[in-house]
């Protein structure tokens, strides 16, 4: 029971079919190493929305549409999964959403994951929920026997998605991210804010924080994590793998585009340092072993 996936990242853009070159050259390389899957990043063949371009207005809907239907068909014809960052659209005058479509070997749509954790204010704003409307589910399916979850980017802050995706067996994430192609004065301000970070190496919030969770999300729940970022330049990462002992195996080269290749095995000998009372903490129960009555444990105001 063991699953190969590549792990792909290239220079997101407002441009569809720049965008739609790239991931049709990365499936035909994941597909030549004998991946059964390959993973884009957030918006991968939309663009991201407030970054890569302005706002949705004069979208072009039709063109997306007939693009993703050529990534279908060529994930048909190579056989390859296929987890696509883009966005979908809604009815008139509603915010589409932020999403990854899952594409099978057959070259079918088999779910779409909605981005549940939009950034920005609570009014809809600033951030994402500025051109996003949230998701309201899970996407969960199996690839070659392995079961397999989709998030995308800010919904790395939030464990408890990571920790219901446990509760549904999930042992392989693909969690995409766009954390590229920022301007120069963002991207300064952003390193202004943070400085070096000494144990990590990141220089902004993102380039600390996310890693970070990551690390924290795959050893806390036992799941193998991809990492796929937009490698567009002021990219604030490059893309990664977790095991879920929380190592890091591999990672790209940043700003250049790139793919790992991990072959996946939830039944190989990785330490998992939580594996007896996970499931409880999970139900509830906030401590290991047995606890005893005792008043010298309940009085705690004296030695």
């Amino acid at each position: 029971m063991s699953l190969t996936v590549v792990t792909a990242q290239f220079a997101v853009s407002a441009d569809i079919d720049a965008n739609l070159a790239a991931i049709e050259r990365l499936m035909r390389q994941a597909a030549a190493t004998g991946a059964a899957v390959v993973h884009l990043p957030e918006a991968a063949l939309s663009g991201y929305a407030g970054v890569d371009f302005a706002t949705f207005e004069g979208f072009d809907w039709p063109r997306l549409e007939a693009a993703t239907r050529q990534v279908m068909a060529l994930a048909r014809d190579l056989k390859l999964w296929t987890v696509l960052g883009s966005a979908h659209r809604l009815g008139e005058g509603r915010k589409p959403h932020n999403c990854a479509y899952v594409i099978d070997a057959a070259g079918a749509l088999v779910d779409r994951y909605d981005k549940r954790f939009c950034a920005g204010d609570a009014a809809g704003l600033g951030g994402d929920l500025a051109h996003y409307t949230p998701g309201d589910h899970f996407a969960v399916f199996d690839i070659k026997g392995v079961r397999c979850g989709v998030l995308i980017c800010h919904d790395y802050r939030y464990p408890e998605l990571y920790r219901a995706y446990h509760r549904r067996g999930v042992r392989l994430m693909f969690h995409g991210f766009h954390a590229g192609g920022l301007s120069d004065e963002r991207f300064a301000d952003m390193k202004a804010g943070v400085g070096q970070h000494r144990l990590t190496g990141g220089t902004t919030l993102p380039g600390i924080t996310m890693p970070a969770g990551m690390i924290a999300a795959a050893s806390n729940n036992n799941m193998w994590i991809s990492c796929p970022n937009s490698s567009a330049p002021r990219s604030c990462w490059p893309s990664f793998v977790v095991r879920p002992d929380g190592v890091i195996p591999s990672a790209c080269e940043p700003e250049v585009e790139a793919w790992l290749v991990t072959d996946i095995d939830p039944a190989a000998p990785i330490y998992d340092s939580t594996v007896a009372w996970r499931d409880r903490a999970i139900d509830g129960v906030l401590h290991s072993g047995t606890l005893v009555e005792d008043p010298r444990s309940r009085d705690r105001t004296r030695l």
